[in-house]
């Protein structure tokens, strides 16, 4: 992680959230792409439809998570 989101994020735990979100938006963007719908996420307070990014695709899930196969 960087130094940066360290000096705003310092605690551990919120570490390990900050990571879990973003394993949670992989996982998100892997069904979006696979039933070919769109994430919807909050921008400027308001509800957006962001398209999944293609690439995520080439990505696999993380294996002994307990994740679903998609």
């Amino acid at each position: 992680m960087s130094s940066k989101v360290r000096e705003v994020i310092p605690d551990p735990e919120a570490e390990g959230a900050l990571a879990a979100l973003r394993r949670a938006r992989l996982d998100a963007e892997r069904v979006a792409l696979t039933t070919g719908t769109y994430l919807i996420q909050a921008k400027d307070g308001k509800p957006v439809r962001v398209a999944p990014r293609p690439e995520v695709a080439k990505t696999s899930p993380a294996s002994g998570r307990g994740s679903k196969s998609v």
